[in-house]
């Protein structure tokens, strides 16, 4: 089911926008938007989205492009815009939220990969109904990626490529609020079919 025809349609529309806002940001000064520690502190709770779609440089907004169209070659999901847009506002806020939370250590974050690898899970389990194959296939690599990244050991980060470290935690957190996602999606399913019985 790999680039299966449907290259039109919402998801590809998103994804166009996406990369365009992307680009454009990329043209401006970068500290105002990306996220910072202090957010709260300051007020500034613009970051915590806006930190998703801006990069530290050229090669770190290529990269992240490249993977969201491989993401949509690949799976091709059947969401409408406003599901894209939903999924994107909760990953940009979950991740900056358990940033804050869990990273104190962080003073700051750019990029659009925690964001990625959320919508990549998302994306896998909406091509699970039509493809199980692909779908696990791309569960089992994400899932091995995000585990050899948390338990280090093994060198598997673009660090060299885009010259700065990568926060391997932004893709561990995507990954973990993509699941819950999908399993409010489902819990709200069930519910809504006992009501109608």
């Amino acid at each position: 089911m790999i680039c299966s025809g449907r290259n039109t349609g919402p998801g590809w529309v998103f994804v166009a926008f996406a990369l365009v806002v992307m680009g454009v940001l990329q043209l401006f000064d970068f500290d105002v938007l990306r996220y910072q520690q202090s957010w709260l502190s300051r007020g500034e709770y613009w970051r915590i989205f806006s930190a998703h779609w801006v990069h530290v440089n050229w090669p770190h907004l290529m990269l992240n492009a490249f993977g969201l169209l491989l993401c949509m070659g690949i799976t091709s999901p059947r969401w409408a815009i406003k599901r894209w847009i939903f999924y994107h506002l909760f990953l940009a806020l979950g991740i900056s939220v358990l940033f804050t939370l869990l990273n104190p250590e962080l003073e700051w974050y750019a990029g659009y990969s925690g964001v990625l690898y959320g919508i990549f899970v998302l994306a896998a389990l909406d091509l699970y109904q039509r493809d199980k194959l692909i779908a696990l296939a791309l569960a089992i690599g994400l899932s091995t990626k995000i585990i050899l990244e948390q338990v280090g050991g093994f060198n598997i980060s673009s660090s060299k490529f885009i010259g700065t470290l990568v926060v391997i935690d932004a893709h561990l957190y995507g990954a973990l609020l993509a699941l819950s996602i999908a399993l409010g999606e489902r819990v709200y399913t069930i519910l809504g079919n006992s009501d109608s019985d």
